[in-house]
């Protein structure tokens, strides 16, 4: 699972890395697309979980052939509602990145990337969700092997994309787009293939439109919450992205490589709460509560330990860490103070994503993604509005420590208050 994600992540760090070398304006547009991009990847996330869940339910309920259905109903939704966010991204990537402060060469950087990069989108969802549906069956080895296959070609790509070689011209920012595209397209044609050659776990019969509807309120129960959940984080990094704006390309530069980082150095929170999803979900669908209990309580405490471990990492090591990215600079001291200040509070942001998850695959998602809505818009946006007024950058660093604090208090108040729901199939 850990390598898995890390697979994940490292596509995005090989991107920040390579563009880096095109220099700041490259990799400041590269920063402001970072909110876009994600948003597609938390629609995907939130696909992907809905997948997870009911399929771990159906099988630890023994309905195997509602399974396959629902394997089958999923990817069509997913496809279908993909191209939707696509279009609807392409039609409004001027007025969107221009809210958020980019302007004149930065803005046409941005439009040459996600301009390759939305309708990418189709490509990224198919494997996301064939993923999901493998780990709620109890697969995690083929996911991680197929994550890892796309980072080694998007690893492979970006320098010859971004740079050129031979015949091939130099595309800069936009070659790392494409990267990413193909090396995705791959990952479709493994994902398909294991789901159905190796697992049996798709129907390719015709889909009835009642069979498409029950599977479409499955994924709006479970889906629905937690791709709102996912999809604010990169909203509101949007908007603290729009506030440092503020303090020029160089700061919005630096703020992003070290939310990169940041990323990477909590992958054992995020591999903890992916991996023990479809445990808690089929012991929840089989209404084992012994077991269930004792997953929550593991699940919990675990996250909050590896969240202190790679703090102090982290903290001593900020400098060389944003180093390797860009050295010298606004871009780098930015990235540093973030890294200096923001870990310690990563315990809290720990405790909000295990518990939020935790509520999403025992019957109650829609108060797991009121967790993450305390913590982004009613905390995060306005503490980084406020504080940077009154202490500049350094302040946009506080409101994220303060907002993973407070929003933990809310968060262990809803775990011990609320109990997992009566399961009923």
């Amino acid at each position: 699972m850990i390598i898995g994600l890390l697979a994940i992540f490292a596509v995005d760090l090989a991107d920040a890395f390579w563009v880096a070398r095109l220099g700041t304006l490259e990799l400041a547009a590269l920063g402001f697309c970072f909110p876009a991009v994600h948003v597609i990847f938390s629609i995907s996330l939130g696909l992907s979980t809905a997948g997870t869940a009911v399929m771990a339910q159906r099988i630890g309920a023994g309905n195997t052939d509602n399974a396959r259905n629902f394997a089958r109903d999923s990817l069509i939704i997913s496809i279908l509602l993909m191209a939707a966010v696509a279009a609807i991204g392409l039609l409004t990537m001027d007025l969107i990145f221009s809210a958020m402060g980019a302007t004149g060469t930065t803005l046409v950087q941005i439009k040459s990337f996600m301009s390759v990069f939305y309708p990418s989108a189709l490509v990224l969802v198919i494997p996301m969700v064939a993923n999901g549906m493998l780990r709620g069956a109890g697969d995690t080895r083929w996911p991680a092997i197929i994550m890892v296959i796309v980072a080694v070609l998007n690893a492979g790509l970006d320098p010859l994309l971004i740079f050129g070689a031979g015949p091939i011209p130099a595309l800069g920012l936009k070659g790392a787009a494409w990267a990413t595209l193909l090396a995705r397209v791959v990952s479709v044609f493994i994902a398909l293939g294991i789901l159905h050659y190796r697992e049996r776990l798709i129907s390719w019969s015709r889909p009835t439109w009642q069979s498409l509807v029950e599977s479409l309120r499955h994924i709006g129960r479970i889906g629905l919450p937690s791709a709102t959940t996912n999809a604010i984080t990169p909203l509101a990094t949007g908007l603290v992205t729009a506030v440092v704006a503020g303090f020029g390309d160089a700061a919005v530069a630096g703020l992003t490589t070290a939310m990169r980082i940041e990323v990477c150095a909590l992958l054992g929170v995020f591999a903890l709460a992916v991996g023990s999803f479809p445990v808690m979900a089929q012991n929840y669908g089989a209404g084992n509560s012994e077991r269930l209990l004792t997953a929550r309580k593991f699940t919990l405490s675990t996250g909050v330990v590896i969240s202190l471990v790679v703090a102090i990492p982290v903290y001593l090591f900020a400098a060389p860490l944003t180093g390797i990215f860009i050295s010298g600079g606004l871009v780098q001291e930015t990235a540093t103070t973030f890294l200096k200040i923001v870990p310690w509070s990563w315990a809290g942001f720990a405790l909000v994503f295990m518990i939020s998850s935790i509520h999403m695959a025992t019957g109650r998602p829609f108060l797991g993604a009121s967790l993450t809505l305390v913590r982004l818009l009613a905390l995060l946006i306005p503490l980084t509005w406020l504080l940077s007024r009154h202490f500049g950058l350094p302040g946009v660093f506080m409101a994220f420590v303060l907002a993973n604090l407070l929003s933990a208090v809310a968060g262990l108040t809803t775990f011990y208050l609320f109990k997992p729901r009566n399961h009923t199939q």
